[in-house]
């Protein structure tokens, strides 16, 4: 019975993770799409400015295109501010932000895995003690809880799955397997030069 739940709860998982991520790859889509419109609307006052400035010169007065270039200029700022709206919402939706240095990385990391620049600590949020839980409906004990001993084909069933999930949870891929942190142990992607836990130089 145990194994079958954890099979159950790792479809639940992967189906439930999977449907997240469909449904985050669409907004960031559609709002990749907003922001691509928005830059060609700037691309196209930069050229109603460009005409204007060289509609005066032609006329021996640039102050003739203050009137027009000035409210132009306003407009491409207030599209800018825009933008950076927009792409602040992508980077809220992969759990990102930027660094100093123009890195863009997860939002939990202490330090930037480029530059090494420190990220100040995030605001603790004070909250109210939580009631006690319910407490959860009496269960069946377990066959091995009173004593039983499970069948051979389902012990041997959830030795193999418990085996699995260790060496999986435990041993990465050695093609990803990541470097280590030479002063706090903390695992380093291939391409980092600073550790994003305690900020030393992956190098010495």
């Amino acid at each position: 019975m145990s194994f079958l739940k954890k099979i159950t709860d790792s479809v639940s998982k992967g189906v439930s993770s999977a449907t997240e991520k469909a449904q985050q790859t669409v907004e960031i889509t559609r709002i990749n799409s907003q922001i691509s419109g928005k830059r060609k609307e700037i691309e196209r006052l930069y050229a109603d400015i460009g005409e204007a400035v060289y509609s005066a010169y032609r006329a021996h007065d640039l102050s003739l295109a203050e009137a027009k270039v000035i409210p132009l200029c306003e407009e491409v700022a207030a599209i800018h501010e825009e933008i950076n709206a927009l792409d602040d919402r992508i980077k809220e939706l992969r759990n990102e932000k930027d660094c100093v240095c123009g890195e863009r990385v997860t939002y939990d990391v202490r330090f930037c895995p480029s530059c090494g620049h420190q990220f100040p600590e995030p605001a603790q949020i004070r909250t109210e003690e939580a009631p006690p839980a319910s407490e959860e409906p009496a269960v069946a004990p377990a066959a091995d809880a009173i004593g039983m001993e499970p069948p051979a084909e389902a012990a041997d069933a959830i030795h193999a799955a418990d085996l699995y999930t260790e060496e999986t949870e435990e041993l990465p891929s050695r093609h990803q397997r990541p470097q280590l942190c030479h002063n706090c142990g903390s695992r380093l992607e291939a391409d980092s030069r600073f550790c994003q836990t305690c900020g030393k130089a992956a190098y010495q």
